[in-house]
């Protein structure tokens, strides 16, 4: 007696198609991108129309046996990818229905191919038999060409089975924050940036950095998106829950160019072990991307109240504001009250220091401490690339040029990755003139960090140092694209227009940036042009404190007089800043005088 199979090779529902065997989805014929989670959950779905598929079934059918992930959030978010492959929604469903507390049920109506094939069942024990013998005789083939390699056998194998290889680059995505409550957010940014910081150091790929990832964070844009906008291979993404002092991370990499999940992990650990939950997390994920990757090495228990402390700091320094530098060197300084051992803490108040000098929000006097904590830091731990980057800063801090390369390179040597450490880098190379290696550098630290404001402004900086005064306002617009508000973007924007001879818009881009000084501004231009306003901005600066850009104002409109009085005055207290006189264009109408000539001698400039 005959009886029939049904293979069910297409689903149609609504202007929809779906190849089961492919895992394509079409909607009128126009191809969907599909993640292979909310593939297999559609399938599941599929399979029993109008029938509830409990939630316990969809976890097992969507992750294999003995994984460790977030299971409610990764079903929840596979439900909203399909939702928003399908345009459902979960309030007025057309396909997928939710029963809360349960699971999901598929409510159009859905209409398979059927592809009958006639069946003998007294033939169905033979049938497996010779399924048997041919699949065991196969396996044995391949396993002999495979120890033998022959025609290439092994290599095809390896390279059809660990196409991992191909990830060149990899973003790590902003951590959700799952402990409830918004204070902790710090929390989970800073085991973002020691994630994607232990990653950069092992994995021969180039990882995005921070300030980019952080871009995304709140995001609703799509994982492919996100990887196409930061030329990214792969993306890890995960939560972090921290209660009292135990600290549960998980973390998922998904290759984007083939849409598949690759690995999934879950940790937990006490907050003293924290860095080695750290090192366990990037360990795993380099792993995955290459097999050759850079051990990290052991790491001490570390406080937790120091550790949370240092954390607070780190967050704090990337405001990149006078305040968030004045904040981060109370936090850094409480973490090494704490735990004087913990050598990250150490980096962080020296480049708090040396930022806040750098920028005019510190006086002169506070760069000593900063290089202070730097030798510290170097003391506790020299394979540590940043210390090394904040000892090169205090180098340049106190104009000893050669030392302060040899330990920039020293820290890109040790951490190519650190996007930071190279725009640094770049600044150094600008004060000595060598300007095309700085360009070269500032690039190579956006490739790292495409989003961040502070890179993208440097890059202008170096272009405007050079005198591609085009080139500068083009990036500075660019700058502002990524973020409107950014003062310093709108500073060089001016600054180039002005050189360019475009006043109009020089005095628009500085309105920009100082609305609270817009009146002024714009009855100075009319009664005085461009020299009233840059007498205006010096006045404006010097009332801050920023003696230098006061001084490079004045020295714009001629008034060398005040411009010599505020430059010696800062001699005197040593400033850093004073290395950009040899190469900051505001200057030139001064350059030749032997007053100016002997401030560059003395600050003993390359």
């Amino acid at each position: 007696m005959e009886s029939y199979l049904a293979e069910k090779t297409f689903y149609r529902f609504g202007a929809f198609e779906l190849n089961a065997q492919t895992g394509e989805l079409s909607n009128n014929g126009k191809k969907l991108q599909l993640r292979d989670q909310p593939l297999r959950l559609l399938l599941t779905l599929l399979e029993v129309p109008g029938e509830l598929v409990l939630r316990e079934a969809l976890v097992r059918r969507l992750w294999p046996e003995g994984t460790f992930v977030d299971f409610d959030r990764g079903l929840n978010k596979a439900v909203l990818h399909l939702r928003e492959a399908l345009g459902d929604s979960a309030e007025h469903p057309q396909y997928i229905e939710t029963l809360p507390r349960k699971g999901y049920r598929f409510i159009a109506t859905v209409m398979p191919d059927v592809q009958e094939i006639p069946t003998d069942p007294m033939s169905d024990t033979q049938n497996r038999a010779h399924f048997l013998f041919w699949t065991l005789a196969l396996m044995a083939i391949l396993a002999a060409a495979v120890a033998l390699n022959i025609s290439g056998a092994r290599t095809w194998i390896g390279n059809r089975f660990y196409s991992n290889s191909q990830i060149s680059a990899l973003a790590v995505l902003p951590l959700e924050n799952l402990s409830g409550d918004p204070e902790q957010e710090y929390f989970a940014d800073g085991m973002t940036d020691e994630l994607i910081t232990n990653l950069a150091k092992m994995a021969p790929v180039r990882v995005v950095s921070r300030t980019s990832v952080m871009h995304y964070k709140g995001s609703r844009k799509t994982l492919m998106q996100i990887a196409h906008e930061l030329h990214v291979d792969a993306v890890v993404e995960g939560t972090v829950q921290r209660s009292g002092d135990r600290v549960r991370v998980t973390a998922q990499l998904i290759q984007t160019s083939t849409d598949s999940h690759l690995w999934a992990e879950s940790y937990e650990e006490d907050l003293r072990g924290i860095l080695d939950l750290q090192r366990s997390v990037a360990t795993d994920i380099a792993r995955q991307v290459n097999t050759m990757i850079k051990p990290l090495r052991s790491t001490r228990p570390v406080d937790p109240a120091a550790y949370v402390a240092y954390l607070k700091g780190r967050f704090e320094f990337y405001r990149y504001t006078k305040e968030g530098w004045q904040k981060a060197i109370e936090y850094f300084s409480e973490a090494i009250q704490r735990d004087p051992d913990f050598a990250p803490a150490h980096v962080g108040l020296s480049a708090s220091y040396l930022a806040g000098v750098g920028w005019e929000a510190l006086p002169p006097e506070e760069s000593p401490k900063g290089k202070a904590e730097a030798e510290k830091a170097l003391k506790l731990d020299d394979q540590l690339a940043s210390a090394h980057f904040v000892m090169a800063g205090a180098y340049s801090q106190e104009w000893r040029w050669l030392d302060a390369e040899k330990e920039y390179q020293r820290g890109i040597e040790l951490d190519p990755n650190d996007a930071l450490g190279r725009q640094w880098y770049s600044n150094y190379l600008l004060t000595v003139g060598r300007f095309q290696e700085a360009i070269a550098q500032q690039e190579r630290a956006r490739t790292t960090d495409p989003f961040s404001p502070l890179i993208n402004t440097n890059l202008a900086k170096a272009y405007y140092y050079a005198r591609q005064f085009d080139r500068a306002a083009a990036q500075a617009k660019d700058t502002l694209k990524i973020d409107p508000t950014y003062p310093a973007a709108w500073a060089f924007l001016e600054r180039a227009y002005r050189h360019m001879g475009m006043a109009d818009p020089a005095v628009s881009a500085r309105l920009a940036a100082h609305l609270e000084e817009a009146q002024t501004i714009r009855m100075a231009y009319r009664q005085s042009g461009m020299p009233g306003v840059l007498r205006i901005e010096a006045e404006s600066y010097k009332k801050a404190g920023a003696i230098f850009e006061s001084a490079r104002c004045y020295a714009q409109v001629g008034e060398k007089e005040q411009m010599f009085i505020l430059l010696d005055d800062h001699f005197r207290r040593h400033y850093p800043g004073l290395s950009r006189l040899k190469v900051d264009p505001d200057f030139d109408p001064v350059r030749s005088d032997p007053h100016f000539q002997d401030l560059l001698r003395r600050v003993a400039l390359p």
